[in-house]
This record gives C-alpha cells, structure tokens and sequence, in this order.
C-alpha cells in the first residue's frame, strides 16, 4: 500500500480555514459576552437594587431596614407577613418612601410570639417585590 497517490489538503488552503473557523467563533463568542454585559448593566433591571439588610422584631412591631441602591426613590405599596397583610407604620401620608441611593426602615405593627418565624414580603409601587425569612 503506497501513499503516493493520496493528495493532502494544501498548506494554504488548512490556513485559509483555520482562519475562517476562528473568526466564526470570536464573533459568536463576541456576540454572547456583549449581550451578557448588557444584561448587567440594563438601567431596568434591578439585580441586587433592592435588598433587606436587617429585620429587627419585638412583640409589637417588626422593623425592616431595605437598601435601595436604584437611581429613583421607591415607596412600599402592601406588606404581608405570613401571606397576611400587615399594616405599615408611617409618619406621613404618601407612606413609607426608601429613597435613591440610600436605607430605609418599614416598620410593620403586629404582634410577634418569640420562637416564631415569619415569612415577609414587601411590595412596591415600582412592581419590585422583597421576601425574607426571619426567626424570632
């Protein structure tokens, strides 16, 4: 068995689509990490803008302090506690406002039993909505 007659594929030619196949890839892999960058820093997407940072609970009142780190300010709209509505404890009329760029506490009054746990969800007027699990 000779290898004589078997032709190979030029050396130019193996470059040439080495070349291509690259190319195809760096604009796959390009469109793929763009659109995940724009993902994180879509102005509307509030990954991490909003969060709990500390629940404080005493038998009349639970105390929670939300980090907003949104370029707007947000005001809460409903609270449950244990998938019961709750009401919030405000100073003013237009509620409780976590302004941008800063903390805020929503205290909810209730009556609160120690060894207990509750399931919290606070709901905005901006659509956000926060859930936390607390043991007192």
């Amino acid at each position: 068995m000779t290898f004589k007659r078997q032709k190979a594929v030029s050396p130019v030619f193996s470059v040439l689509l080495l070349v291509i196949i690259t190319f195809a890839a760096g604009i796959i892999l390009y469109n793929f990490s763009m659109g995940m960058v724009e993902d994180l820093t879509d102005s509307s997407t509030t990954l991490f803008s909003l969060r709990i940072e500390n629940v404080n609970i005493n038998d009349t009142c639970m105390t929670i302090y939300v980090r907003n780190s949104l370029d707007y300010d947000v005001a809460i709209a409903r609270v449950y506690v244990n998938n019961e509505p709750k009401e919030i404890f405000h100073f003013t009329d237009s509620g409780v406002i976590i302004p941008k760029a800063s903390a805020g506490a929503v205290q909810i009054v209730g009556t609160y039993v120690v060894g207990s746990a509750y399931n919290i969800k606070l709901i905005f007027t901006s659509g956000n909505t926060l859930m936390t699990y607390v043991r007192y």
